[in-house]
This record gives C-alpha cells, sequence and structure tokens, in this order.
C-alpha cells in the first residue's frame, strides 16, 4: 500500500491531481493493469518509468479520472441554460451588434456537453432568426475521447436526457448507435489541451480568450487546492466581461472572486461574471 501511496503523491505533486482515500481499491485496480501492461511487475518499477517517462502521466491519469458522460448531463443546468442563459448572451451580442459567440468546453470528454451546447445555440439561433457566427471550444487531455468526440457516434444509454424532437432532428439512427449530424458536429473544434499549461491561458486554437460562455464542471474536484487556483485564475482571465461561468454540482467560486461572479441560480451553479 504504501509504494501506491508513493505513485499517488508523486501524481499530486508533479501535477496536482488529489484523488481521494474512499477510491483506493479501485484506483489500485486500474494501477496494477496499466503497470502490468507494461510488463512491470512491481509498483516501485513503475513509479520509476513515471518519473523518467514524460507523456506516461498523462496516460495513467487518464485511466484513474473518470470519462464517462451524457448528453444534457445535470439536465436543470441544461434547462436553466437553454432558458435563461443562453437567450440573456444572445440578447446582449444582438444589442451590441455583435455577430459572434465563443464559448469554451474545458474537460469535453466524449464531446457529449459542447454538442449539447450547441443543440441549444441552433434551436434559438434559428428561433430568432439570427446572423451569427458560433464558435465552440471543447479540449480535453485524451487523445482517444477526443478522436471519439469528432467521430461522434453514442449508444442510447448516452442519449437519456436528449428530448424527442432534439433526437430526431439532429441525430441519425446507424444499428445500436446514433450519429450526431453534421451541422451540430461543424459547430465545434475539438483539441487536445492542458488546463494546467502555464504558458497559455487559453487553448490555442481558439486563438484569445473572449468567451461569452465557459463550462469546465466536474473538472477541479480532482485537483488539489494550490492547482483549482491556478485553474480558476485562468478560467477567468478567459470569460469577457458579464459572460458566464458554468461549475459543476461539487464546485463553486473561490472565496476570493466571489464578489466578481453572482450565481444565476440557486439550483444549479451558473455563475455571471460582473463587468
Amino acid at each position: 500500500m504504501e509504494e501506491y501511496k508513493k505513485l499517488l503523491d508523486h501524481l499530486h505533486k508533479t501535477r496536482g491531481f488529489d484523488f481521494s482515500p474512499s477510491r483506493f481499491a479501485s484506483l489500485k485496480r486500474k494501477i496494477n493493469k496499466r503497470f502490468a501492461d507494461l510488463g512491470f511487475y512491481q509498483t516501485v518499477q513503475y513509479l520509476d518509468y513515471l518519473k523518467s517517462e514524460p507523456n506516461e502521466w498523462k496516460k495513467l491519469i487518464d485511466l484513474l479520472t473518470v470519462h464517462t458522460s451524457s448528453f444534457f448531463r445535470n439536465a436543470l443546468t441544461f434547462e436553466v441554460l437553454a432558458k435563461r442563459t443562453l437567450p440573456q448572451i444572445l440578447s446582449s451580442q444582438k444589442k451590441e451588434k455583435k455577430t459572434s459567440l465563443r464559448i469554451w468546453s474545458a474537460g469535453c470528454a466524449g464531446g457529449e456537453e459542447p454538442y449539447s451546447v450547441a443543440i441549444l445555440i441552433n434551436d434559438l439561433v434559428k428561433k430568432e432568426k439570427l446572423n451569427m457566427d458560433i464558435h465552440i471550444f471543447a479540449t480535453d487531455i485524451n487523445t482517444t475521447i477526443l478522436e471519439k468526440a469528432e467521430q461522434a457516434g453514442y449508444a442510447p444509454d448516452q442519449l437519456g436526457n436528449v428530448k424527442l424532437k432534439h433526437l430526431t432532428a439532429y441525430f441519425t439512427r446507424k444499428s445500436d448507435h446514433f450519429l450526431l449530424n453534421s451541422s451540430i458536429k461543424e459547430m465545434v473544434t475539438f483539441s487536445l489541451y492542458d488546463i494546467l499549461d502555464a504558458t497559455t491561458y487559453v487553448p490555442p486554437e481558439s486563438v484569445f480568450g473572449g468567451f461569452d460562455l465557459v463550462l469546465c464542471r466536474n473538472m477541479m474536484i480532482y485537483f488539489s487546492p494550490d492547482r483549482q487556483k491556478k485553474i480558476f485564475d485562468k478560467l477567468y482571465r478567459s470569460i469577457n466581461s458579464n459572460g458566464y461561468l458554468v461549475l459543476g454540482e461539487a464546485e463553486s467560486v473561490p472565496a476570493r472572486y466571489k464578489d466578481c461572479f453572482s450565481r444565476q441560480d440557486n439550483d444549479c451553479h451558473i455563475y455571471g461574471k460582473k463587468a
């Protein structure tokens, strides 16, 4: 057990990942599988390998973190986005005669989150007959899952919260899965990005920040407080004045930023950045 603790401590010190002790049995099984796949028989061997191979930590973190998601996960959050937040953003853009909308989905996993947002925006733009350039940037540190996101094929259990009107309008059934229509796929740009990269504060593919909406849900819970601070500093810088931030249900705005954001709804974690 001590060797496993050393390995997790190494991830904590070098990458800021703070894995819960309650998940130790599950983490141990995943670690054992990883170093067995590499032909190691002792944890200390794998720890040495992890220290000498710069890219191995990414593979290990991919293995230890949860990447399962679904469309419109946490239905209440997406209902508030659809009925209040996104209409407010579009109304503001129209009032200021802006013709573009910029969104960042950080830790996008299989693409369910950014595609869900794209569907909602597409509905609103059609309804209001707006001529709007929409740029949705979706990032993750897992290349394999990003490739799957770009393919946009989903099992029925990932679509449990999709309304029938959206299922018929935006998906095509193919055997045992559903393919997302190209009109929605083309709204999202996927890219590999480490949110702890100290050299940038936004994904390079986005060129600059200036996001009207940033979604960073259920990512910071994996990080130690000092890394959470760095991540939130980056998120704050990337959002336009009067833009919005969406966090996970177990996350909240740090105390030092309380006066910079106003919570939009008591039942979900959507915050407006004050001008």
